[in-house]
């Protein structure tokens, strides 16, 4: 979801700070974190994570909320039933949000019916849009226009959100400037931006 995010964000970041050079890298938050804390990264936009070393800052930009979708002219509106009785997509993936929608669904107590397991959540929408079944997804990934039939019900009770943030070195020398970045994030989220802590 990150990926919907950023482009937007740096190209008003280039428009502000003409000289600005961006090298964006993606990859698993672990290497990411580990990038920023030893300075080949000056950032990196992760999800909440466990365990943040004390040299290093984690702000959040976004709460982003979780939605169970079905295919178009799904009628129930029940997630346990659809949960329990619908082919289920599954994300697998080794990043927080596959953990998390399955901590979820395990705390619910509903046994999936699964038909495919897919680890790139755009896959899953399409998947979904598609009338394979239904999944779990987050807010951002929701945005295309051809997603508008989709049916979105709020995933878990109440609904789960996951925290996504910019991680940098406490004494970076480039604060101002991810600052101004965290304000850029903020503003393209809409409601579910989270503006930054005063430091």
């Amino acid at each position: 979801s990150a990926l919907n995010l950023l482009p937007r964000a740096v190209v008003k970041m280039r428009a502000q700070h003409p000289r600005l050079k961006v090298n964006l890298r993606v990859s698993l938050s672990s290497t990411l974190i580990a990038d920023v804390a030893s300075g080949r990264l000056d950032a990196a936009v992760v999800a909440e994570h466990i365990g943040f070393p004390s040299a290093l800052r984690w702000s959040p930009f976004l709460h982003e909320p979780l939605w169970l979708i079905a295919p178009p002219g799904t009628t129930s509106r029940d997630p346990i039933h659809l949960l329990n009785t619908q082919p289920y997509v599954r994300f697998t993936s080794s990043v927080p949000l596959a953990n998390l929608i399955d901590t979820e669904l395990s705390r619910m107590g509903v046994v999936t019916q699964d038909v495919a397991q897919i680890d790139t959540v755009g896959s899953i929408v399409t998947c979904v849009r598609q009338g394979l079944g239904i999944s779990v997804a987050p807010h951002a990934a929701l945005q295309e226009p051809d997603h508008g039939t989709l049916v979105r019900i709020p995933f878990g009770s109440p609904q789960i959100v996951r925290k996504i943030g910019i991680v940098e070195r406490v004494a970076s020398s480039r604060k101002d400037l991810i600052a101004e970045m965290h304000q850029v994030l903020v503003a393209l989220c809409g409601p579910h931006g989270v503006p930054q802590d005063p430091r």
